[in-house]
């Protein structure tokens, strides 16, 4: 039961990068904003870093909490690998999990819903619901801060009330602006499932010359 609710929240993350392709165009300054996120990091083009992972979840009345480390790969523009210990097989199948790729705006009618302070930082709230169905996904929200284009909060919503909250702090390293701590929260009450994952980030190594094939699954 455990292992089934589990699998069912990834499925749930994965909502935020997987997708139908449509032909169409997103809203201009919303198409505008992403440009610039996208400009990050100029002459990174990929990267190592030292992940943990702490899952604190509840399954119904049961908690299961286990604790995870290793290694976390990412090349641009969407290729990412995760080598963990002893880790659950669901974790090590999408490693997409700790490094999300920016929702495809085709996808989406979507539009700049507010400016407003996120924790201290100035940030534009970007509200983004679906074009044609994407299973159980209603409405996408992306905070990305006005003055480096990063993206501290991104929030899916799902049929019956379920929530997928994540929250990243960055750093700067070796002048690349990158992951610290990301923090996911989960709730669908229709599964009688809740959790919270934080995954933190360390010892980055920059690149390394990752090939596609080291990316492919094995």
């Amino acid at each position: 039961m455990k292992r089934l609710a589990l699998g069912f929240m990834v499925v749930a993350i994965l909502g935020l990068v997987l997708s139908v392709p449509v032909p169409a165009r997103a809203d201009a300054q919303v198409e505008a904003i992403f440009a610039r996120v996208r400009q990050i990091n100029p002459g990174l083009n990929d990267y190592q870093a030292d992940i943990d992972i702490a899952l604190k979840a509840r399954v119904a009345f049961l908690p299961y909490n286990p604790t995870m480390s290793g290694t976390y790969y990412h090349k641009r523009p969407d290729k990412h690998k995760l080598v963990l210990e002893k880790a659950p097989s669901y974790v090590k199948k999408y490693p997409n999990i700790f490094g999300w790729n920016l929702p495809v705006l085709e996808k989406f009618n979507s539009r700049v819903a507010e400016q407003t302070d996120l924790a201290g930082q100035p940030t534009w709230r970007i509200t983004m619901t679906p074009k044609q169905g994407m299973g159980d996904i209603q409405m996408v929200e992306v905070w990305v801060n006005r003055n480096d284009y990063s993206i501290p909060r991104q929030v899916t919503h799902y049929k019956n009330n379920g929530r997928l909250g994540v929250d990243v702090v960055y750093r700067q390293t070796d002048g690349f602006l990158v992951f610290d701590r990301m923090t996911a929260e989960f709730q669908f009450p229709a599964v009688s499932v809740s959790a919270t994952a934080t995954a933190t980030y360390a010892n980055y190594r920059f690149n390394q010359g990752l090939s596609d094939e080291f990316f492919k699954k094995k």
